[in-house]
């Protein structure tokens, strides 16, 4: 039997408490599954699983040694990994999350950084008030290839490998997130210019 495909509209149209508890109870279990999120479809699990990891790197073909966002529907849930948020950053996160930003912050146990970002999709929201932990996002495809937004084409090369996909149908085509590493001195350094444009970071962070 096929892994289950739910429509993300008929999920937010029940307004169903059950059914979100239901799916963070299989994400708290360990279930990897295919979401939505304001930019892409992620492959994602419970970020502190190395069963979860080990099976998405799988899945997407994936070298070991490529880390993963972490997501999450607020800030409080990074406070367990104890990073580093130096002003520039802070100043940051105040402007544009939940949104399309990813920053990589360092940590006690992660000096090369973590990257983490806030998202402002409805299923990330709905899903946090039942799921605490962030939750790994790398993008649906295979590594490698190009990432295809069709949810049927994503469903076709992965629904045998994950154990369930929320389908919000056709994402807008967007850019990735912008990615900002902030350095040991707290400077802010553009990894990828994506959805946000290099000189308003520059512009919040210089304020």
């Amino acid at each position: 039997m096929p892994p289950e495909r739910i429509d993300l509209n008929d999920l937010l149209a029940s307004r169903g408490a059950r059914r979100f508890a239901r799916i963070a109870e299989r994400i708290d279990r360990g279930a990897v599954f295919i979401y939505p999120t304001e930019t892409i479809y992620g492959i994602g699990g419970r970020y502190d699983s190395p069963a979860v990891l080990t099976r998405i790197l799988s899945i997407k073909q994936r070298p070991t040694g490529n880390a993963m966002i972490l997501l999450a529907a607020d800030v409080a849930r990074f406070e367990p990994l104890n990073l580093f948020f130096p002003p520039k950053a802070k100043r940051c996160a105040e402007a544009f999350w939940p949104g399309p930003l990813t920053m990589v912050l360092t940590a006690p146990s992660a000096p090369d950084g973590i990257a983490i970002r806030v998202s402002n999709h409805p299923f990330i929201g709905a899903l946090g008030r039942f799921f605490i932990p962030p939750i790994f996002s790398t993008s649906a495809n295979i590594s490698g290839d190009p990432y295809r937004p069709d949810p049927e084409t994503i469903y076709r090369t992965f629904g045998n490998r994950v154990d369930f996909m929320i389908d919000a149908g056709t994402l807008p085509s967007s850019p990735p997130s912008t990615v900002v590493r902030f350095i040991d001195n707290g400077e802010p350094a553009i990894v990828r210019e994506g959805c946000i444009p290099a000189s308003e970071i520059t512009s919040i962070v210089n304020r």
